[in-house]
């Protein structure tokens, strides 16, 4: 199978996968959102933001360094992952411990002390997990992945529902979280025996290399969840657990929406890994398609969600999130979720390019480069945040993503540029806004027609417009099915 295709279908699978967890964790948010209120959702938001923090120690550049090391040729694939999962185990029993004692020191997290427990337990299996997706990922088998991470997902939904009708509190619907993760990590491991055989190993000299690698991407990592993160954290204690509440379910809807580029580029990544090492001509094609399919997807998902979002806030979380608001209007619009998801959707659309440099300068090894373009962006998100949190609330708080990822995006575009000269043809822009102003304008004049039906019809015209303009062709589709190479 061509990498085109293969990279094609391992997108495909995960978009398809990723539409059924999105579609169970939807389900979860409207169950959570009604039963627990805006407070209690505060929350519940609060607790797994603040695991995020500590996830980013737990991985530690752990899964790039193996998808990067084992994309490599001539490689003893099954020693690097089992001293990667080996030593990742003891990191993440040790980070998620600390992540629980420190929450003591936090006189705000008082009453999700408990729950920042059993998050934290849950974590360790998720990172585990994490493992065996890299794998997946460099055998572009990613459907392996997308069957386990769906399987938890149902698991957790089952027991989150069983447990609201039991009137059971926040803490105990919490371990449902535990239990699927682990179910998804149980059913890595039988999948991914055929190609690792799992048992401990204790090469210290290869974790000195692991560590010393690994640590570049994380303290980039780090450094990333802050600036990406640190919101949700400033809203929990500047403001209210009602304004975290209030943001909570955009904030999910956008963790969802930003796992499109991250999919894609993830399956893209071992490709040009390749391609760089073995110095391949065709790496300056795969980063123009990765560039026009980024586009072709980013810009219409943020007019779309634009246009519908009082209608998406309203599914996911309920009317309560519509009127609910703790600040003024702003230039007359009602301060609600539903504003703070259409600000925050414009940053997920810079988002998808952001992604293409980023995961470029980590294919060529040049992570440690984004050290310092990192603490500027952390630097310029918690000075912005800091300032206008106090006054704007979640509303600040979206504006400086989107402000941010602006910034993100010209310091990667021009950090990648000094070690590569990968030229980008724009052709395909003025193509895809063409589109997004004509679905824009069909999702404005049809606003009272059922979002059920608006979502696949929008979709249906814009790529109907695409292909009359030439933003893609008969051909280059029918390429996933020929046996051709990107």
């Amino acid at each position: 199978m061509s990498n085109t295709r293969r990279i094609a279908f391992n997108t495909i699978i995960q978009v398809i996968g990723k539409v059924i967890t999105t579609v169970i964790s939807l389900f979860l948010v409207a169950a959570l959102t009604r039963y627990l209120g805006v407070s209690g959702y505060g929350q519940y938001t609060t607790i797994f933001a603040y695991l995020q923090f500590f996830a980013v120690f737990a991985d530690f550049g752990f899964f790039w360094f193996l998808v990067r090391e084992i994309s490599k040729p001539d490689v003893d694939q099954e020693k690097i992952f089992n001293n990667v999962i080996t030593f990742r185990s003891i990191m993440a029993a040790f980070i998620f411990t600390l992540a629980f004692f420190v929450a003591f020191l936090v006189p705000q997290y008082h009453d999700i002390r408990t729950g920042i427990g059993i998050i934290a337990a849950a974590s360790f299996w998720q990172a585990l997990n994490g493992t065996y997706v890299g794998i997946f990922q460099n055998r572009l088998r990613m459907d392996k992945a997308a069957l386990t991470d769906v399987l938890g997902r149902i698991v957790i939904l089952a027991l989150v529902i069983w447990q609201i009708k039991m009137q059971m509190p926040l803490e105990r619907i919490l371990w449902s979280y535990f239990f699927g993760n682990l179910v998804n990590f149980v059913l890595s491991g039988v999948l991914g025996r055929v190609y690792v055989k799992f048992r401990f190993a204790f090469d210290f000299k290869f974790w000195k290399k692991i560590f010393r690698e690994s640590a570049l991407i994380f303290i980039v990592s780090i450094l990333g969840i802050i600036y990406f993160k640190m919101d949700i954290l400033m809203l929990s204690l500047l403001r209210s657990s009602t304004d975290v509440g209030i943001y909570g379910p955009s904030y999910k809807v956008i963790e969802i929406l930003i796992l499109l580029p991250a999919m894609f580029m993830g399956n893209v990544f071992p490709v040009v890994t390749r391609y760089i090492y073995a110095k391949d001509n065709r790496l300056g094609n795969a980063f123009q398609k990765s560039f026009d399919f980024l586009v072709i997807t980013g810009i219409p998902i943020a007019v779309g969600v634009i246009f519908t979002a009082s209608r998406v806030i309203e599914i996911v979380a309920g009317q309560e999130f519509l009127s609910a608001h703790t600040i003024a209007p702003i230039f007359g619009l009602t301060a609600n979720s539903a504003l703070a998801l259409q600000i925050l959707v414009i940053a997920v659309a810079i988002s998808f390019l952001s992604h293409l440099f980023g995961y470029m300068i980590i294919a060529l090894g040049k992570q440690t480069k984004m050290i310092l373009p990192n603490v500027i962006l952390v630097i310029f998100n918690i000075g912005l945040n800091i300032i206008l949190i106090p006054r704007f609330s979640y509303i600040g708080a979206a504006a400086v993503t989107v402000l941010t990822e602006i910034l993100v995006v010209y310091l990667y575009w021009r950090l990648m540029h000094r070690f590569i000269d990968l030229k980008i043809h724009w052709k395909i822009l003025p193509k895809v806004i063409l589109g997004s102003m004509i679905l824009g304008l069909f999702l404005f004049i049809c606003k009272n027609l059922s979002l059920w039906f608006l979502i696949p019809a929008g979709i249906g015209i814009y790529l109907i417009i695409l292909y009359l303009v030439k933003g893609f062709s008969k051909e280059s589709v029918l390429e996933i099915f020929r046996p051709k190479n990107i």
